[in-house]
C-alpha cells in the first residue's frame, strides 16, 4: 500500500511498507533517481548542509535520529532524489539536476535501474529494497556549493570506499566503478 508520508509529514514522496492488499518487501523499499556525472575518473558528489531543502529530497531524514542526522551532513553522497508519486523519472533526474545542483543545461541518456536490499531500520529483522533509476550525466556546467550544499567535488572514484557516503548509497559504488572505465 503507498502511503504518501503520513508517517513523516511529507506529501507525494513514494514510500511503501508492507500490506496485506499489494506484495511489497517487508522491510519496505524506496524508489530513487541518481545523476552520477563523471569528469575523467572523478565523479560529481555532494555533501549536505542543514537546509530545509533536505526535507523534499531526503524526507526519510525527519525520522533519523540527532546521530543519525549528523552522520548525513558529514557523508558524501551522489546528487539525487526520491521518486514522487505517479512522476516519470526524467522528471526526478530534472529536479535533480535543476533544484540540487542549479544546472539547467545537461544531458542524459536512458536510465539503468540497480536494486539492493540492506536490513531496515524501520522494519527490524526484514530488509529493505531500494530500486535506483541510475543515469550517466553531461554538462558543460561547474556545480558549485549552495546553501543547501557544504560541498561539492568531483572526487577520484578508485579512493571512495562505501562508508563515505551516507543514506545507504554506497552500495551504489558497485555500478560507479563497473561503468568507469566504459566513460
Amino acid at each position: 500500500m503507498a502511503c504518501q508520508g503520513e508517517t513523516i509529514g511529507v506529501d507525494m514522496f513514494s514510500y511503501f511498507g508492507p500490506s496485506e492488499k499489494h506484495y511489497t518487501p517487508p522491510g519496505g523499499f524506496c524508489i530513487s533517481v541518481f545523476a552520477f556525472i563523471r569528469n575523467g575518473n572523478r565523479i560529481l558528489l555532494v555533501r549536505p548542509a542543514k537546509h530545509e531543502k533536505w526535507t523534499e529530497w531526503a524526507p526519510n531524514w525527519r525520522g533519523y535520529s540527532q546521530e543519525a542526522l549528523d552522520r548525513e551532513m558529514r557523508s558524501w553522497r551522489f546528487p539525487s532524489s526520491y521518486v514522487k508519486i505517479g512522476e516519470h523519472p526524467d522528471m526526478t533526474l530534472e529536479r535533480v539536476m535543476g533544484d540540487q545542483l542549479e544546472i539547467e543545461e545537461f544531458r542524459a541518456g536512458d536510465f539503468r535501474l540497480f536494486n539492493y536490499y540492506t536490513p531496515s531500520r524501520r522494519y527490524p529483522g526484514e530488509m529493505h529494497w531500494d530500486y535506483c533509476f541510475i543515469y550517466e550525466v553531461q554538462t558543460d556546467a561547474t556545480p558549485t556549493t549552495k546553501p543547501w550544499l557544504d560541498a561539492v567535488d568531483y572526487i577520484a572514484i578508485e579512493q571512495l570506499k562505501e562508508e563515505d557516503f551516507g543514506s545507504g548509497q554506497g552500495g551504489l559504488l558497485e555500478i560507479v566503478k563497473g561503468t568507469a572505465d566504459q566513460r
